[in-house]
């Protein structure tokens, strides 16, 4: 199964059991058997017709904009509803205790894998000082989420080590991002979003009801949450090893009507490389899982802890 990626303008139509999609230099085939998601980054024109495809396919298709910035969803109707659970999230949430011990989880595994991240590119000290964040005492979410947006303002100022003055990270700015560095993270963390809102679809969690980030007027929240265990390992690293191996460079930006931007030929290649971490696998308790298996392993994992069979422990890199 293959994440579709659509940087070019075009048409997305159904052609028999395919998915075609025309462009000028011509129209490329895919069986929908074959794909799992589809991400438009480009301008494209579809109709009623292949929605109704997607729908009965089970294919989402996520919209951005060509910066990367997340726009919205077309979601097939889910059929792994389970009202019970759905009960027993709402009870997590509303419970303050119940929820601030999720929310601390998230933040613990997110704080852990950001301190992994930083002894990978030598820099133990940075990795030491982040890791005291896991000692405060806080009472509240609001209080948590102060905890955690210290804790990765620090986690990035030790970027500034690891990649040099032509990546240097200054701080992190979003609506634009206004330099390099900020415009990867914000295009990576919006794909990983989307990626963790599709593995919760797969599971019995509603993706409405969040616990560290409030559930609100946004459409979805839980997979914010599951994201922060998840941003170091998947989007830091690729974004680290692609800046180190000179795949990306200062070159391949451009200023556009929103902010600083890859080009589009390094877009793709961002695309392509997202892709394929998340494709790769590693071992867990022996197994071999690729990421995008390990991001639904967490969402189950979350089910049983909110039925009361375990304890959420989140996942940490080894």
């Amino acid at each position: 199964m293959k994440r579709i990626f659509i940087t070019s303008s075009g048409t997305l139509k159904r052609k028999s059991n395919t998915i075609s999609f025309i462009t000028r230099e011509g129209t490329r085939y895919l069986p929908y058997t074959e794909v799992e998601s589809i991400y438009v980054l480009g301008e494209v024109t579809l109709n009623k017709r292949f929605l109704h495809f997607l729908s009965r396919a089970g294919i989402p298709l996520h919209f951005f904009t060509l910066r990367g910035h997340y726009l919205g969803s077309y979601l097939p109707v889910t059929h792994h509803v389970s009202g019970y659970l759905l009960l027993k999230q709402v009870e997590h949430y509303n419970d303050p205790g119940l929820r601030l011990t999720l929310a601390r989880a998230f933040v613990e595994g997110s704080i852990r894998n950001m301190a992994l991240i930083l002894r990978e590119n030598g820099l133990p000290e940075c990795a030491s000082k982040l890791r005291t964040f896991l000692d405060r005492d806080v009472s509240s979410v609001q209080e948590l989420l102060g905890v955690e947006g210290n804790a990765r303002e620090m986690y990035y100022s030790c970027f500034d080590q690891v990649l040099g003055e032509d990546f240097a990270f200054e701080k992190r700015t979003r609506r634009p991002p206004q330099n390099r560095l900020n415009s990867l993270i914000s295009l990576g963390n919006s794909l990983l979003y989307v990626t963790v809102l599709d593995e919760i679809r797969k599971t019995h969690l509603d993706p409405r009801i969040g616990f560290l980030h409030t559930t609100n007027f946004r459409r979805f929240s839980l997979n914010l949450d599951v994201a922060e265990v998840f941003k170091p390992v998947v989007v830091d690293r690729l974004i680290i090893s692609m800046i180190n191996r000179g795949s990306i460079t200062p070159q391949d930006f451009e200023e556009g009507s929103s902010g600083l931007r890859l080009t589009r030929e390094a877009l793709r290649k961002f695309l392509s490389e997202y892709d394929r971490k998340l494709s790769s696998t590693i071992t867990v308790k022996r197994r071999k899982v690729s990421y995008t298996s390990l991001i639904r392993m967490e969402g189950y994992k979350l089910e049983r802890h909110v039925m009361g069979e375990m304890t959420y422990r989140p996942y940490v890199a080894r």
